[in-house]
Formats: C-alpha cells, structure tokens, sequence
C-alpha cells in the first residue's frame, strides 16, 4: 500500500532541481515511517522514496561519495524532513 500523497516523480535529468523542489514541497516537514503503519498527512514510508536514496539524522555517519541519482533526505532526531537534496 503506497501513499496516496507521495507520488515518485520522474527524476528530471535535465533539471534536477527542479525534481528537488517537487520532493521538497512533498516532504519537508513530514515524518518518516518505517514498519506498515497507517500514513497520515504529516507521516509518509520511506519505501515510497526513489530507489536510490539516503535518510540522514543529526550526527549519523555519511558516505562523500556524490552519486547524482541519490536523493538526500535530511531529517531531525524524530525522522521528520528538514531539507532535501540530490547527491
């Protein structure tokens, strides 16, 4: 069961801020759920990301490596989106 609200845009390789913008507006400032619990409008599963993505909380270890098909989720302590971003 997917989220009705999160809808996997076409990554826009010719304009990938513009795709970032369209995760941006769609996630920032909701929370993300891991188990099969029921999304609210402010909750939303992280299976319902792009296939190649990374969530990240405060202090959590990253790679440096830039893979430009990678979306960046950046989250506080509580997984809820703070920014969003490709690389």
């Amino acid at each position: 069961m997917t989220n009705d609200n999160i809808v996997e845009p076409i990554q826009n390789q010719e304009n990938p801020l513009e795709d970032v913008q369209v995760w941006s507006q769609r996630l920032i400032g909701k929370t993300i759920v891991f188990d099969n619990v029921a999304i609210t409008e402010e909750t939303f599963h992280k299976r319902d990301l792009p296939e190649v993505n990374r969530v990240l909380r405060p202090n959590d270890p990253a790679t440096r490596d830039y893979r430009r098909e990678r979306l960046n989720v950046i989250t506080d302590d509580n997984y809820k989106v703070t920014s969003v971003y490709y690389g």
